[in-house]
């Protein structure tokens, strides 16, 4: 009698074979099996991530973790440090639902990282049937797995068996009861909340919480250096930390529109921000390294990566700066194995409750090596 390693299934009925090797169809957590790729289930063939590497061992643990909790029919919270690979960290639940005909959401609070999730998600399972559905691009709503923005769960009632919150304490999704109720009305089935700064209220939730406190290539989280500046020489203090940063592209963080205005018209680098019409431009000039210096909002704090980049806040005590932001700001740095250092620097007239508050927690991450 075969029973099933995974999920401990003795029912023979959910029993196949590949070439004399047995294997469950009821858990189909066959991603383990050498044979997997060449399994059919259900009449389908079975699907799984086509990735160019392998997880760490703190990442696969994670991923254990998580499809356990699915595999029961919980929701749980991952708490992944950025730079961790949250999203791969869900291939595991993500396939366990797919090799069923179930239906899969990734939302994501905005548009632009709808875009990168979808064309990674779409790289990696070539063969799932899979539709991107935001603002001004909802013609087509079917697939298997729907990667959309928040504002268009609305249009699924009662329709998902997994949904995957990605970023979950961002805005505009964050504290809006509006989003929180298309999110519930929209999902059937269990949800697994990302981010790397989940706020405690979203313990309410799940008691459910997997941990990831090392980045994939298991270097240290980068630690913000702070530097003091004074009223009068703002400008000329941010230039001679520009000056310290050779070779390097660096992203300048600023709070406002405003502030960020200012800072392109003094230093005269480009800046980028949520409301201008050419930003993706601007955005993609500097991941081809057309661009050594950008000036941008917070629209470039979650969800995006670029290879060795340096990172200034500018005015990092502003009060539209919180705990959250500044670890997300400060995540942009050494997330690549061929670049995994780097430097921060928040730039402030003080240090307030925000600016100790990351630092201390980065710090805190450093020592957990779980």
């Amino acid at each position: 009698m075969y029973i099933c390693p995974i999920c401990h299934n003795k029912d023979q009925k959910y029993v196949g074979f590949n070439n004399s090797i047995p294997y469950c169809r009821k858990c189909v957590s066959i991603k383990r099996a050498s044979f997997a790729k060449d399994v059919v289930f259900n009449n389908q063939e079975v699907q799984q991530a086509r990735l160019n590497y392998s997880l760490t061992k703190s990442q696969q643990q994670a991923s254990d973790e998580i499809l356990n909790y699915v595999r029961h029919n919980q929701s749980v919270i991952v708490n992944a440090v950025c730079g961790a690979g949250k999203t791969e960290l869900v291939y595991q639940a993500i396939e366990y639902f797919i090799n069923q005909n179930k239906k899969v959401a990734f939302a994501i609070p905005r548009k632009d990282i709808v875009i990168e999730i979808y064309n990674r998600l779409h790289r990696d399972y070539p063969k799932v049937d899979m539709v991107a559905v935001y603002g001004g691009h909802n013609n087509n709503l079917e697939g298997q797995i729907i990667v959309l923005t928040t504002h268009q769960l609305f249009r699924y009632k009662n329709y998902f068996d997994l949904l995957i919150l990605d970023e979950a304490d961002a805005f505009p999704y964050y504290s809006d009861p509006l989003l929180e109720n298309f999110l519930h009305d929209s999902c059937k089935g269990i949800v697994i909340y990302l981010s790397a700064t989940i706020k405690e209220s979203f313990k309410k939730l799940t008691k459910n919480i997997v941990y990831v406190n090392r980045r994939f290539h298991n270097y240290d989280l980068p630690v913000p250096i702070f530097q003091r500046y004074y009223f009068f020489n703002k400008i000329k203090q941010l230039k001679k930390v520009i000056e310290t940063i050779k070779n390097k592209q660096i992203l300048i963080f600023t709070p406002t529109i405003k502030i960020g205005l200012y800072l392109e018209s003094q230093l005269k680098y480009p800046f980028v921000y949520s409301s201008f019409e050419e930003k993706q431009i601007y955005i993609d000039r500097f991941k081809r390294k057309e661009i050594n210096i950008l000036i941008t909002t917070s629209i470039l704090e979650r969800g995006i990566t670029f290879f060795d980049v340096q990172v200034i806040v500018y005015e990092a005590n502003h009060p539209l700066f919180d705990c959250s932001s500044l670890i997300q700001i400060s995540g942009r740095v050494g997330r690549k194995l061929k670049a995994p250092t780097g430097k921060i620097y928040f730039l402030a007239t003080s240090k307030n409750d925000a600016i100790k508050q990351c630092i201390k927690t980065i710090k805190e991450k450093n020592k957990k090596h779980g």
